[in-house]
């Protein structure tokens, strides 16, 4: 289980990475007055956005589920506390995508 967990932070971090870099290069995006400089932040969003981050965020969850599921159902009563909260991070999840 460890190198499970070991890919599950790996996808994190290049999630998360992605996240805080996508905002800069609307910036950027924002600030480019030629028309060769706004297509090449297009591409260069649209790179982040569909090859890093959504495919990040998609194993990220899939491998966290994983996780949570092969440590198997007998530890409810210590996770009920929790189920709040991964019902928020659902919620953000599906209506506030990336």
């Amino acid at each position: 289980m460890l190198w499970l967990k070991s890919l599950h932070i790996i996808f994190l971090v290049s999630w998360f990475a992605g996240l805080f870099y996508l905002p800069r290069l609307f910036v950027y995006h924002a600030m480019a007055t030629d028309a060769i400089g706004i297509e090449r932040f297009k591409v260069m969003e649209r790179k982040l956005y569909y090859g890093i981050m959504a495919p990040s965020a998609v194993l990220t969850i899939v491998s966290g589920m994983w996780l949570w599921l092969g440590y198997g159902f007998y530890r409810w009563i210590n996770e009920i506390p929790a189920l709040p909260v991964l019902v928020a991070i659902v919620l953000l999840v599906v209506f506030k995508p990336f």
